[in-house]
């Protein structure tokens, strides 16, 4: 029979692709208006948004159910909702625009509402709690977690301690909140929200940060996306103050006021916005979650104890062996593992008390010799270092299958951060997944048609041998391949807009239910080569999630999860810039003092630096495995521009005395080409060339110069560079 199932796992692949479980999306871009049914409940704001389409997601499909004007929320088919709590997102289709400035606005925004008479708020912060829902199951439970979760963030992470991120954005707390959303974003390392491609990329990297968060702080989980995070978040919020209020006050001014009373406007949003930075952070270390690490001897690296337990029912059962440790809003778990290679080792002062425990085995203090009952460790208020060490001796030869028992851990200053171990009694001959993890050979898929920045309807990508995998961990015992086949199989979700596809046939998702490979205990599923991704909607080119799912073969139900991040490209484009960060040495901020203030400025001599990053290089593709010269174009215009409107009094002062926004950057390169592109700005008459020094004068007390460039063949098609220039009057 063996042999029979072997010589089948392709056509099961087909059959699945044609009959299997589906993650469904309908897709639309239809536009509503008010018509028969009209309920304002809710807002849309990163800033207020005109014309995003709402949806609902209702039965794994999003459901039109509304739209925004003036950032309110007009649901014009709410009862298509039947089910509370629900996720809602709006402007997945990029079409929304800024009701104060009229520009587009190109990120899908989500939050959750919780009962048909509750009032949804859509908000950058919002998206996180919405897919943390998502990723804990989407109960009620789940939303009120999430919520919990994010407002712990708002409050302890970036510091505004006396905010509720889920309040009315609109109003008399609009520059509140834009503040608070402008943090957030520059904690993420997330581009201006007038940077189409950086928001276009919103929604997957908010994904990434929920997923990190299930096993690291917020902390931990934006160093993951925003690498110049290198201190605590309020302390780099603090340093980025400048840029925080510049970025939330451009995108409020009235836009029919003519200049000098935008930038009048702009200064006065400025000024109210640097005192809710002033007056609402706070630096205070605070307890954020737990992490339980599973300790065994001769083992001197990280390994992670999972909250989710299964216990074989039989009489000889190991010991479990663990540490408990409380982490503050200023610490990661990358950070005190030294990425995973050492046992974490707490440096929080905070202590923790045990709520729970459970009578289907003894919990002792410190290293397993054998179960104490005189020492037994029960619930109560009694506090423990934090760090301490347990040990968990399972009784449950008596118990019965799938019943849960439980302990729980709970900081001793915040009964709302806790943590809790479930145990599932389960057959002791069962096979039982504890884990799974992408295990794919490439995060580039090359499509066959598409531009630098777009993906087109039929555009195909052929998956490579392995490229698309998940490796699948069991919970306790020795299983054989064709165990773990009996009992699940792993389902991969394409990202919107693309399906899987065979013999013609194309889903959104592919369920891989073949006998596995296996190495030391360990199961891999892997698309086989046969199969396409296609897209069936036109896509922006650039960074995907692919949900990866493993499934009961029985019910169905999902068992464990991860995802994998990949990268969509025209083949074309694989050596297109996707990248280009730009920093300035010494400082990115540059001080003057408070008397120059509304006169000239002869800035110190410094160098501006922008490494360019290919798509090969974003998807981590080997330097031996990409061409000899993998850009295909190098920019040739250059340019540094203030964010403000123009005065005619203020900017970067030109030859003939009159002032500019913006300095054309070409004539102080140090090359044409190459990585990183170096642009030098400094005095350089001791080396026998010119002063190349620039003199400013200053639009405010806080201003932003960013980088740009573009190509000689479209001049007027600007590209932003990350990074930015500070330029603030001393304190």
């Amino acid at each position: 029979m063996r042999n029979i199932v072997c010589n089948i796992p392709l056509l099961l692949l087909m059959l699945l692709l044609v009959a299997g479980c589906d993650y469904k999306v309908k897709e639309t871009t239809k536009e509503y208006t008010s018509e028969n049914q009209d309920i304002v409940a809710g807002a849309v704001v990163a800033a207020p948004l005109d014309n995003a389409t709402v949806e609902a997601f209702i039965n794994n499909i999003w459901m039109p159910v509304g739209f925004t004007k003036n950032g309110n929320i007009h649901f014009t088919a709410i009862d298509e909702i039947k089910k509370y709590p629900v996720m809602l997102r709006a402007n997945a289709y990029g079409k929304g625009r800024n009701t104060k400035t009229g520009l587009l606005f190109k990120a899908e925004l989500r939050g959750i509402m919780m009962s048909r008479d509750d009032t949804a708020y859509l908000t950058p912060v919002t998206t996180l709690a919405a897919l943390l829902f998502q990723i804990d199951g989407s109960t009620t439970a789940a939303a009120y977690k999430a919520k919990r979760q994010v407002t712990s963030i708002v409050q302890k992470a970036l510091g505004f301690y006396s905010f509720d991120p889920f309040t009315n954005p609109l109003g008399d707390k609009l520059l509140k909140h834009e503040v608070l959303q402008q943090a957030f974003m520059v904690a993420l390392g997330l581009g201006e929200e007038t940077d189409n491609s950086s928001m276009l990329n919103f929604i997957t990297t908010l994904a990434t940060v929920a997923q990190t968060m299930q096993k690291d702080t917020f902390l931990g989980a934006a160093k993951k996306v925003n690498p110049k995070l290198n201190s605590s978040i309020v302390e780099y919020i603090t340093t980025q103050q400048a840029r925080i209020v510049q970025r939330a006050s451009a995108l409020l001014f009235d836009k029919d006021k003519d200049p000098l009373e935008q930038e009048k406007e702009h200064i006065e949003l400025s000024q109210e916005m640097n005192k809710i930075m002033g007056n609402d952070t706070t630096r205070t270390e605070l307890a954020e979650c737990f992490v339980l690490t599973k300790l065994t001897d001769g083992c001197d690296s990280f390994t992670p104890l999972s909250t989710q337990i299964a216990l074989p029912q039989k009489t000889a059962t190991t010991p479990l062996h663990f540490r408990v440790s409380l982490l503050s809003n200023k610490n990661s778990v990358t950070e005190l593992t030294s990425n995973g290679t050492k046992v974490l080792v707490p440096t929080y002062s905070g202590r923790f008390k045990i709520s729970a425990t459970t009578s289907a085995g003894t919990l002792n203090e410190g290293a397993p010799i054998s179960p104490n009952n005189d020492q037994r460790v029960t619930a109560g208020n009694k506090t423990y270092t934090n760090g301490t060490e347990f040990s968990f001796f399972p009784n449950v030869t008596t118990a019965a299958i799938d019943s849960k028992h439980i302990i729980t851990f709970t900081a001793a200053e915040d009964s709302s951060v806790a943590t809790t171990i479930t145990f599932t009694v389960k057959g002791q001959d069962d096979v039982v997944i504890e884990s799974v993890t992408s295990s794919g050979t490439s995060k580039l898929f090359a499509f066959n048609e598409g531009s630098s920045s777009a993906i087109p309807i039929g555009a195909t990508a052929t998956i490579t041998e392995g490229q698309l995998a998940a490796d699948v961990t069991p919970a306790f015992g020795t299983a054989t391949p064709e165990e773990v086949f009996d009992t699940v199989m792993v389902k991969f979700s394409a990202p919107a807009g693309f399906a899987f596809r065979g013999e013609n046939t194309s889903r959104r998702t592919a369920i891989v239910a073949v006998i596995p490979t296996s190495t030391d205990n360990t199961f891999t599923f892997a698309l086989p080569s046969t199969i396409d991704i296609v897209a069936t909607a036109p896509s922006d080119v650039g960074k995907k999630i692919i949900e990866i799912e493993v499934l009961d073969q029985k019910n169905k139900k999902v068992v464990a999860r991860t995802s994998s991040t990949v990268y969509f490209v025209p083949q074309n484009a694989l050596g297109d810039i996707a990248s280009a960060v730009m920093t300035k040495h010494p400082s990115s901020v540059i001080t003057y003092d408070k008397e120059a203030a509304g006169s000239d400025v002869l800035l110190d001599s410094f160098i501006i630096s922008c490494e360019l990053k290919t798509w090969y290089d974003l998807a981590e593709v080997p330097k031996e495995e990409q061409p000899i010269s993998p850009i295909n174009q190098y920019p040739s215009i250059w340019k540094l521009r203030f964010d403000n409107i123009a005065t005619g009094n203020n900017g970067f002062k030109k030859a003939d005395g009159s002032y500019s926004t913006e300095l054309d950057l070409q004539p102080f390169a140090f090359s044409q080409a190459g990585t990183p592109m170096e642009f030098g700005l400094s005095d350089f008459r001791n080396e026998g060339g010119t002063d190349c020094r620039q003199t400013i004068t200053p639009f405010s007390t806080s201003n932003i110069i960013r980088l740009y460039y573009a190509f000689y063949e479209n001049p007027q098609k600007e590209y932003l560079t990350s990074g930015s220039i500070i330029v603030m009057e001393q304190p």
